[in-house]
This record gives structure tokens, C-alpha cells and sequence, in this order.
């Protein structure tokens, strides 16, 4: 067992980065990337942080980082670069200030967002509403000429076929579904798709 692992308590298995006090210092631990840093002072351990941050965004990891202890910093850091991946939580210093973060949540490839986002010192956060990312779509998807049903397959298997499909063809035509299954579905036209080809956008929702 690692030094890490011996350390980490329980509820920390939620969190990927965690910056924490062990005997009076301030100690940055990932149990993730099995990683152990004790910092020589606070702006340490926020950069330690940081780049370990940086490693999971890069790798398309979304995460969490939560401060269990105040800090205080000398510098100012923005988590901007890795807003895409990173959610920050719990004491987060003043002058960790200017970032954009996205609370995900994800199942399989729908992206539900709310944007978070602190602006300056002594900021508090502000909320936005939530979006929803989703990506079980299909925009501008080619129509051949004369085609009467296009079938859709999904990226991923979805748990059940309780969704409803949503088309607009980009010619004038009357549109149903049929043979919906977890893994696709097949758009009917009851107007062939004209000379030359057309297109159409779809998505589905639960």
C-alpha cells in the first residue's frame, strides 16, 4: 500500500486532487495520479495543484479539486486553462480568482453543464443556469437523393428506449419514426429527399 493510499480517508476517494494539512503543512495528494507533494508554502501547493490539474484536463479527465484547508497566497492563479475539466470546491483562496469552471455531470455522452464563475478578489461565485450539452445529435446529416428513411446509430447504448426524436428536414416533408432501439432509429420522409440531396438535424431526449 502507498504512502498515499495509507493517508487518504474515505470520503477523499470522491476527489481527485486534495489540498490538506498533515502536521502543520500543507500537503497537495491525488489519489488519481498516486501523487504526494508536501508544499513549501501555499503558492506551492496551488501551483502543485495546478499542474496536476493541467495533466487530467490534458488527458480529457473531468475532476474535482477540493481545498479541506484556507490558503493564502501571495499570487493570483486562474484555473482557466483546464475550465473545461475542473471544479473547484470548499476554501478556495481569494487570489485563486478569474476562473471559469464546469460542474459535469456526464452519462455516456449526454453532457448536463452549469457554469460556474468566479471574477476578481473576494468574489463570490456566480451560478449560471444549467445547459444542457447534448450530444446524441446529429446537425446538417446528408440526405442522398430520393431517399425515403435515413437510419440513425447511436455513438454509445443507451439504457432503454424511453426518448423522444426530434427531426427537421430541410426540405418541406412529413417525418416518423420507426424501429427505435437503444442503439438507433430510422427517420422516414414522406417526401423523397429532392434531386441533388438534402439534410436534416436530429437529437433525441430523455
Amino acid at each position: 500500500m502507498s504512502f498515499v493510499e495509507r493517508i487518504q480517508l474515505p470520503f477523499q476517494s470522491f476527489f481527485d486532487i486534495i489540498i490538506d494539512s498533515i502536521g502543520g503543512s500543507k500537503v497537495v495528494i491525488s489519489p488519481r495520479l498516486n501523487a504526494f507533494h508536501v508544499a513549501t508554502s501555499d503558492d506551492d501547493a496551488i501551483n502543485y495543484a495546478l499542474n496536476l490539474s493541467k495533466q487530467l484536463a490534458n488527458a480529457g479527465i473531468y475532476h474535482i479539486i477540493l481545498f479541506k484547508v484556507p490558503l493564502s497566497p501571495v499570487n493570483t492563479y486562474s484555473f482557466s486553462s483546464v475550465a473545461s475539466y475542473a471544479l473547484l470546491i470548499g476554501n478556495i483562496p481569494d487570489n485563486v480568482a478569474g476562473y471559469s469552471t464546469n460542474l459535469m455531470f456526464k452519462y455516456s455522452n449526454i453532457v448536463f453543464a452549469s457554469q460556474i464563475i468566479c471574477n476578481g478578489v473576494n468574489a463570490y461565485p456566480n451560478i449560471f443556469p444549467v445547459a444542457i450539452g447534448n450530444f446524441l445529435k446529429g446537425n446538417n446529416v446528408s440526405v442522398a437523393a430520393g431517399a425515403t428513411s435515413l437510419a440513425v446509430t447511436f455513438p454509445v447504448t443507451l439504457p432503454n428506449t424511453n426518448y423522444a426524436v426530434y427531426v427537421t428536414p430541410q426540405w418541406n416533408t412529413s417525418v416518423w419514426i420507426t424501429g427505435k432501439t437503444t442503439t438507433g432509429f430510422t427517420i422516414n420522409f414522406g417526401t423523397a429527399a429532392p434531386t441533388g440531396g438534402s439534410a436534416l438535424d436530429w437529437v433525441i431526449f430523455f
